[in-house]
């Protein structure tokens, strides 16, 4: 039996006693396929990151899993045609979430303590020749468009 992350979106309409009982119903299914619930994590109504058919909200959920293999597609064609589900996403294996905490400059991504990003020093870099006079106009000689076309 492999494990499996199921995420799935449920329809805003729903009521809470109606999402309780669709989520009862995916696992019956889940069950009913040879597989077992390890953990079912409701994270509530939340807004769309987009509208699906029309809505801009529902109901997610967050369901760990284990089932056989060919146990998915059936599982997976019951929520597409499940009126109650919205979307639904199923991935093999369970991927821990750990949430990174921020600091209050909001750093924390590529960055050291100090602050700075986390690129090398760059004292072994070559020093800088003068590059000269740069002139902007002294281009290769393209057409300016400051004669009339010929033709």
């Amino acid at each position: 039996m492999n494990e499996y992350e199921l995420m799935t979106v449920f329809h805003p309409r729903l009521n809470a006693d109606e999402t309780t009982a669709a989520i009862a119903a995916v696992e019956a299914q889940i069950v009913a396929n040879g597989g077992e619930m390890l953990s079912t994590d409701v994270w509530g109504r939340r807004r769309l990151a987009y509208p699906i058919k029309g809505y801009l909200e529902g109901t997610y959920t967050l369901m760990t899993l284990k089932m056989p293999a060919e146990a998915a597609v059936p599982v997976e064609r019951w929520l597409q045609i499940s009126e109650a589900s919205l979307r639904h996403l199923l991935i093999r294996g369970i991927i821990p979430f750990e949430p990174q905490s921020r600091g209050r400059d909001g750093g924390g991504y590529g960055r050291d303590d100090d602050g700075r990003d986390d690129r090398d020093d760059r004292d072994d870099r070559e020093d800088r020749r003068d590059r000269g006079d740069r002139d902007v106009d002294a281009g290769d000689g393209g057409d300016d468009r400051d004669e009339p076309a010929e033709g």
